[in-house]
């Protein structure tokens, strides 16, 4: 009697176990950049402003035989832009049964991207955040991605919808430029680079050509002897490259006016006080302004000279170590 007793008492515990586990979710999360294309297998990337992003959540139940019941859902890094729940709660969501919800936010600059994408805690130009969902004995969650485009490279002004006078500039070509790989192998066109005049980087003077040879071809990381840099000091020393290099690329192939300004502010940031916040970001930004016009045929008549890179990496000296020439 009491063994009877004992297993009937197990099989309704089971049976209640089992009714609160048949809640199960699968949920998604996209965004969609209004008005612009986007590359299969990449994250958005935000170009044109204004722009709007359009957030697009899918809740869907996946158990078999029963329904689920969602007791919390959340979006929280989007409660500072009024949208921190999709879904009202608790919501039951029949066998095989989905639910959608769609939520439009708008940036009128790039900076107002770029602030957007710090709210996530990283300094990069991505915004992460992720949409989680709880049921009674689970939860599960899912993130999307969206990219802002960089100040000065890749951002445009673009017509509103609603301004029928207004006229989008035509897509300017890019300058001729070329990249660090290339100057640290043409001694000529960097010997026409510094007879403009030395350059002031902040961590280094660069006078000489052995100097700008060393810039380029010392390790960020690690200095002649194999010390280790602080990582802010490799920071310091990507950017001044990058800084060589557009400067070089302004000095010799014509000025451009958004390269320009990126250099002002990377100059700004090298020659100010420490700390290493936004060296990356500038580094990245004039990268992708040395690498623009890679593909454009050089000004007529400049002559860079051949590749040398053996006689360039032997006698580079870098210019951020103390007693170098």
């Amino acid at each position: 009697m009491h063994r009877g007793w004992k297993l009937a008492a197990m099989a309704a515990v089971l049976g209640v176990a089992g009714t609160a586990q048949a809640h199960e979710f699968r949920c998604e999360k996209r965004i969609q950049v209004k008005g612009e294309s986007q590359v299969p297998g990449s994250a958005p990337r935000v170009t044109k402003f204004p722009a709007t992003l359009r957030f697009h959540y899918k809740l869907r139940n996946v158990h078999p035989t029963s329904e689920s019941v969602a007791q919390h859902v959340e979006d929280p890094l989007l409660a500072p832009y009024g949208f921190s729940a999709p879904f009202s709660t608790p919501m039951a969501v029949e066998v095989f049964g989905a639910r959608d919800a769609f939520f439009e936010l708008k940036l009128d600059t790039p900076e107002a991207c770029h602030a957007l994408a710090a709210s996530d805690g990283r300094v990069d130009e991505n915004f992460d955040s992720a949409f989680r969902v709880k049921w009674s004995l689970g939860e599960t969650q899912c993130a999307a991605r969206v990219t802002c485009c960089e100040p000065f490279v890749d951002c445009e002004m673009a017509c509103p919808p609603d301004d029928p006078d207004c006229v989008e500039p035509a897509p300017v070509k890019p300058d001729p430029s070329r990249n660090a790989g290339f100057f640290k192998v043409h001694e000529q066109a960097l010997q026409q680079c510094l007879g403009a005049g030395p350059l002031e980087l902040g961590v280094a003077r660069v006078a000489s050509l052995e100097q700008a040879l060393g810039l380029l071809w010392a390790s960020p990381g690690l200095d002649r002897k194999g010390g280790v840099r602080s990582e802010e000091d490799s920071r310091r020393f990507e950017l001044a490259r990058e800084a060589l290099v557009s400067t070089c690329n302004e000095r010799l192939f014509g000025a451009s006016e958004k390269r320009g300004r990126a250099l002002d502010e990377a100059l700004r940031a090298l020659r100010g006080g420490s700390g290493d916040e936004g060296l990356e970001r500038l580094a990245t930004e004039l990268r992708r302004h040395n690498e623009a016009g890679s593909r454009e045929p050089l000004p007529g008549g400049f002559d860079a000279g051949r590749a040398t890179p053996a006689h360039a990496a032997s006698i580079a000296a870098d210019p951020m170590e103390p007693g170098r020439p």
